[in-house]
């Protein structure tokens, strides 16, 4: 890739979060090429480049784009620089992509978890008479793909199976490209094959002001559940007791 070609695809933010380094609001963190105990170092989104008001550091005077900030914090060469540039915008790490059934496990594991660090979606749940400890509920407050989460791969599948929407939208602050949530505030439930496996997330929105469902119908879950149940010949009393709650959530419906 050319030099111009490398710097109006990699953003500073970009090169920030590869080496997880993290300005403050004020876009100002310390710097990483000295001992610095107070933030000296001025990110600036605007022009994609960094620079350091320390005078012990090595890169004093100097205005860095993103290859300049890669060659300091490698030590490397500028051509090397240039192509740690490229590995970062096109990752070659050799990582199989995983199937559609991990990802949507993992995102679903992710969303039960979540639950207990949102009192709305736990104080939601207790009012439908849903003991989300006993059934298998998550939420999604759409906060999933922000912070360390945030990855390539992350986004790319996120994207892939719909959790995400490319709406063209550009933050403002960090020239990043932003993406939608697309069934954030809402509660989730997994449907699985007869291997156990997520194969959907069905959504109903916990928000009093969105009360519509996502993708699909409850009443498709409740279906689709009660059939794989009969399949598997599993009918038990904890597997009348999940329908029971959905149908109660589905009846419940306004």
């Amino acid at each position: 890739m050319e030099i111009p070609d490398i710097k109006s695809q990699l953003t500073i933010a970009n090169v920030l979060h590869y080496y997880s380094l993290k300005p403050d609001k004020s876009s100002k963190m310390c710097c990483p090429f000295h001992e610095d105990k107070t933030p000296s170092m001025q990110i600036y989104y605007k022009t994609q480049t960094a620079y350091c008001f320390s005078s012990n550091c090595k890169t004093h005077g100097k205005s860095m784009d993103v290859i300049d900030f890669i060659m300091y914090k490698e030590n490397c060469t500028k051509h090397e620089a240039i192509k740690k540039a490229e590995d970062i915008l096109n990752p070659t790490t050799g990582n199989k992509e995983i199937s559609r059934e991990q990802f949507l496990t993992n995102m679903f594991t992710y969303f039960r978890n979540a639950i207990n660090n949102f009192k709305p979606a736990k104080e939601y749940l207790e009012k439908r008479g849903l003991d989300f400890t006993r059934i298998e509920i998550g939420y999604n407050s759409g906060q999933f793909h922000h912070g360390e989460r945030k990855t390539e791969e992350l986004l790319k599948q996120a994207l892939e199976v719909g959790l995400l929407q490319d709406k063209g939208q550009i933050n403002t602050r960090t020239g990043e490209k932003g993406f939608s949530p697309f069934v954030k505030w809402c509660i989730c439930f997994a449907l699985r094959n007869r291997k156990n496996e997520v194969t959907g997330l069905y959504f109903r929105s916990s928000h009093k002001y969105n009360v519509c469902f996502k993708k699909i119908g409850l009443l498709k879950i409740v279906v689709c559940t009660y059939f794989s149940i009969a399949k598997r010949n599993i009918i038990s009393i904890q597997s009348n007791l999940f329908l029971y709650e959905l149908l109660t959530l589905f009846l419940s419906i306004r």
